[in-house]
């Protein structure tokens, strides 16, 4: 039986957000502050409170953050593990992709068991930018603050 082209183009669209996602959160759980705030695109908007009350704007300041927040979990011997799931994707007619997931934050202490952290959903929108996706905006509210 074969897929229709539309289903295909689809299906591919999803395996490259799975993808992106993967790199993402690699880049983010290890620290990679640079590497991390290069897949938002140069003014992309990030709110996630209760720890950011204002959304941070613009990739120089997502990587100033994502550097603070490094070094504050490697001063307290705190791995974050991020692991997203149940990742949902509409693809809208100007290309933009509107996607919603639910994200389960992991803290593990050095030396100490895994604890979850956090659950959170996760609304981002994606862009390409030279072929590549980027976070254009991201809003994430955990369970415990709704």
């Amino acid at each position: 039986m074969s897929t229709p082209a539309d289903q295909r183009s689809f299906e591919k669209i999803y395996a490259e957000v799975q993808q992106f996602y993967a790199e993402h959160v690699h880049l983010m759980d290890g620290g990679s502050a640079e590497e991390a705030a290069a897949t938002f695109t140069e003014d992309a908007s990030l709110l996630s409170p209760p720890k950011v009350a204002e959304p941070i704007r613009g990739r120089a300041n997502l990587a100033a953050g994502l550097r603070r927040a490094a070094q504050a979990l490697a001063d307290e011997g705190v791995t974050y593990r991020r692991c997203y799931s149940m990742i949902s994707v509409r693809q809208r007619v100007d290309g933009e992709l509107h996607v919603r997931s639910y994200v389960q934050v992991i803290a593990t202490r050095r030396g100490g068991e895994a604890n979850l952290h956090a659950m959170c959903v996760c609304d981002d929108v994606l862009v390409r930018e030279g072929g590549s996706l980027k976070v254009r905006d991201r809003r994430v509210i955990r369970d415990d603050c709704l």
